[in-house]
């Protein structure tokens, strides 16, 4: 990775410096899919599955799931089982008219690495409804 750095100077002669630093980043957490986009007709049921696996060297676990909005879409935490790290949110979505709906979903962690993690999720009603 590397970041271009602007810095101001009271040097009359070097008023402008630019620093770039440069460094591998590691990954600490793979979240698939990283925005939910969710489409259908008024009245049916939208549901999907985000995956959060943590990374091996970073392991961590998920405290609480808040939910920025709560109007008509709801998420569910799913805690890892057996020997497997990752842990799930089940986010479903319904709405009985043509809308276009938004929430921020926040995962708080024990991580000092990534304290919280957010989902963005959009679910898009539009057509007749079904019935």
């Amino acid at each position: 990775m590397s970041k271009r750095i602007l810095v101001q100077t009271d040097d009359p002669a070097h008023s402008k410096i630019y620093l770039t630093i440069r460094g591998a980043v590691e990954k600490i957490v793979d979240i698939h899919p990283k925005t939910v986009s969710m489409k259908g007709a008024p009245g049916e049921e939208l549901e999907t599955i985000v995956t959060i696996t943590p990374m091996e060297k970073y392991l961590f676990s998920i405290l609480d799931l808040k939910q920025q909005f709560k109007k008509n879409i709801t998420a569910e935490l799913i805690q890892p089982n057996g020997d497997d790290r990752s842990w799930k949110v089940r986010i479903k979505s319904n709405s009985p008219k043509p809308d276009t709906l938004y929430e921020v979903i926040t995962l708080n962690t024990d991580s000092k690495y990534r304290p919280s993690l957010r989902i963005r999720v959009y679910a898009i009603y539009s057509g007749q409804k079904k019935s």
